[in-house]
């Protein structure tokens, strides 16, 4: 299986993420693991935004990735990514299609998950330790932004699953993803 788990920045992706490879096995690849190959290289401080020249090379990380996982990696391992992605942005559309062409090159299970989550927890979130050490954004007007103005990414894939996680703790919203993986294999 590959489940990719989207949503802004703070909305838990990481901490689910790994949840849920502990509950499955699965490796886990979150966004950062990739770009901070990138980032460690210009120091952020989780604030100033990050000059425009990086996500190219962000882009050239994550291809490798990509390409040893349809062409190196064991069929029988499975993965949890997790991204932010925009919503209504073409270039955004084609990352998560990319994952999509992963999956089926792999024969795996895709199962996208949704994560949402309301913004006044969301700024809570947004500076805390662990966050700095992996150089991920803490701003809180800038996360609050992101939830509220920035469109959400929205997919009709038949495995989606859209999972408010405002109120609920990482190890159950990993028990329902996993859960929810576990109907669609079983449907499909």
């Amino acid at each position: 299986m590959i489940y990719h788990l989207i949503g802004t920045p703070a909305v838990g992706k990481y901490t689910i993420g790994k949840e849920v490879a502990v509950l499955t096995g699965a490796r886990f690849v979150d966004n950062h693991s990739v770009a901070n190959v990138i980032f460690n290289l210009v120091a952020p401080d989780g604030v100033t935004p990050l000059p425009a020249a990086i996500w190219p090379r962000v882009a050239q990380v994550r291809a490798a990735v990509l390409d040893t996982l349809v062409n190196v990696s064991p069929r029988s391992l499975s993965f949890v990514f997790t991204n932010y992605i925009r919503g209504e942005d073409p270039g955004e559309e084609a990352a998560f299609q990319q994952m999509v062409d992963v999956a089926t090159a792999r024969e795996s299970l895709f199962i996208p998950v949704l994560l949402r989550c309301e913004t006044s927890v969301l700024v809570t979130r947004a500076a805390n330790e662990s966050r700095i050490e992996r150089m991920k954004l803490i701003d809180p007007a800038a996360i609050a932004r992101m939830n509220d103005e920035v469109p959400r990414f929205e997919t009709n894939h038949p495995n989606v699953l859209l999972l408010d996680v405002t109120h609920r703790p990482p190890a159950e919203s990993a028990r329902l993803i996993v859960e929810w993986a576990q109907s669609c294999a079983a449907n499909g």
